[in-house]
């Protein structure tokens, strides 16, 4: 798609100098509508449009895509894994007595109760919630290798620390720190990937970020049913904070040489590529970026779509957080699906099917430029598939598994274009960066209110979950339906005050941000 933008520039610059853009007049019409230079138009045209340019665009964004997607993919695989793996080390005996042959952290021979295990799962994203916004801020101030490796180091050594909890405090205290730096982390990348990709591209890019969190979900059953055959003295649920954080704080530390940093100024880019990466920069919006303006801060917190996004996002973390906090334990109690072991190959498929629909919904969203219908369309799947499990008789075994699966798909699928579509709308990147720490903020509250939908004395059917599960599915159709419809209009509103925009051409949202005439929301 962004090669047919690229091959379309050079006539569309050209209506603007046969539009007469050089006449005074109408060179300040287009200024007010938003349009960037003409000069800075003819310069990406110059970089952008000529043969040999094509041939080197191609080669450097398959470059940029070496370096960058595989890179998120892993960090946040292992974010992920070390966000969720609490859930398989509880069924390890995590949440056992310190004096047991388990040596977990209840006191004595005793184990957890059900609410003290519902904190230890809340209580990550608390630390999240509050350092979401310094984190996303932190990419807008700081070189973004070297936030991501700070975050990414501490986060996997707060995660090793968990080995050495010996009682219920000390592994609440290791957990909202854990929350803490992959706050400070996984907030930016959505901003960093779109410093570096068009809106369009957006969808996709957020799937290799968040695409991972399904795979961590099969991988992390997979490693714990592996570390489940240790034979050691230790504790097997230590050997599984070990094993799964180590190989994040050595990908960390490469991230400090490996990851470039802004468009306009990286050290991976040289000669012709360094000018492609600043004419793309340039090419949808042009952001002479300095220091953050009081203004653009009031705009983002004023800004009613912060607040619809984080609407849509509310209930879709109540479900991811329910899902990867509890979903082993589910699995484990449809006792006609597993093997003998006590975690198993069964709680692979429901991620598996995740990420494969991730992928094509990321796809499709930015294929047809729509992010909130695709929401509607996986919400109202999930809601009917929770009411569905909801009503069950205890024994359907394979009709539940069938339902967990799709649902499980549905739910994750929502993830990216919901992320995307928040970063897509902000105009400029002092707005993106407060915009976004402020929406998965507020966002995650609903992985808070998530961690209680599945409380172990509701075994085996869990109604109440599969019902609280179905009204957040229902929440997040209708919020996103709103959205989408509501920025349409406001689409159609400004093409009928203003004209619409020429496709192809830069605007200049240094300023004004997406309050510029010519700035066009994605629905």
């Amino acid at each position: 798609m962004s090669f047919t933008l690229f091959s379309s520039r050079k006539s569309e610059v050209a209506q603007i100098e046969t539009a007469g853009l050089d006449h005074h007049d109408d060179a300040l019409d287009v200024e007010a509508k938003g349009y960037a230079d003409a000069s800075i138009q003819k310069e990406n045209q110059a970089v952008l449009d000529s043969d040999e340019a094509q041939v080197i665009q191609r080669k450097y964004l398959r470059k940029l895509d070496f370096i960058i997607c595989p890179t998120i993919s892993f960090l946040y695989f292992f974010e992920y894994l070390d966000r969720g793996n609490v859930a398989n080390a509880k069924l390890y005996g995590l949440d056992k007595g310190h004096d047991t042959s388990n040596g977990g952290v209840g006191p004595g021979k005793q184990s957890l109760s059900a609410t003290q295990w519902e904190v230890v799962i809340m209580l990550f994203y608390v630390g999240l919630i509050l350092f979401q916004v310094p984190g996303c801020i932190g990419y807008r101030l700081v070189s973004p290798s070297k936030w991501i490796a700070f975050s990414v180091c501490f986060w996997c050594i707060t995660s090793m620390l968990q080995d050495v909890a010996t009682n219920y405090a000390s592994l609440l205290v290791c957990r909202i720190f854990l929350g803490a730096f992959e706050g400070l982390f996984g907030t930016g990348i959505v901003y960093y990937l779109s410093i570096w990709y068009h809106r369009t591209e957006l969808g996709l890019k957020v799937f290799w970020y968040l695409g991972p969190t399904a795979i961590a979900g099969a991988f992390g059953g997979l490693i714990a049913y592996g570390v489940g055959h240790i034979k050691r003295s230790t504790p097997q649920w230590k050997w599984l904070f070990l094993i799964e954080a180590l190989p994040g704080f050595c990908l960390g530390l490469f991230c400090l040489y490996w990851l470039p940093d802004r468009p306009m100024k990286n050290s991976r880019f040289k000669g012709k590529y360094q000018e492609v990466a600043v004419a793309r920069y340039h090419a949808e919006t042009v952001d002479r970026t300095g220091p953050i303006q009081q203004k653009h801060v009031i705009w983002a917190i004023q800004d009613w779509k912060l607040y619809a996004q984080a609407l849509i996002y509310f209930p879709t973390a109540a479900l991811l957080s329910s899902i990867s906090g509890f979903l082993p334990t589910i699995v484990a109690q449809l006792q006609g699906f597993l093997y003998p072991s006590v975690l198993s190959i069964p709680i692979v498929p429901p991620y598996a099917c995740a990420f494969v629909l991730m992928f094509v919904t990321s796809w499709t969203s930015d294929r047809y430029r729509d992010r909130g219908m695709h929401i509607v369309g996986l919400s109202a799947i999930s809601a009917i598939c929770f009411l569905i499990i909801a009503n069950l008789a205890e024994d359907a075994l394979h009709a539940k598994y069938a339902l967990i699966c799709l649902s499980t798909a549905c739910v994750y699928s929502t993830y990216p274009p919901s992320h995307a579509w928040a970063a897509n709308n902000f105009g400029n990147e002092t707005k993106r960066a407060i915009g976004l720490g402020i929406y998965t903020a507020l966002g995650n509250m609903g992985s808070i209110a998530g961690s209680f939908f599945y409380p172990t004395t509701d075994g085996p059917i869990y109604r109440k979950g599969h019902y609280l599960s179905f009204g957040m599915s229902l929440a997040a159709l209708v919020f996103s339906l709103v959205n989408s419809l509501t920025l349409r209009a406001v689409n159609r509103y400004r093409d009928k005050k203003y004209g619409k925009p020429v496709p192809g051409l830069a605007i200049d949202v240094t300023d004004n941000a997406d309050n510029l005439p010519m700035f066009r929301f994605i629905t």
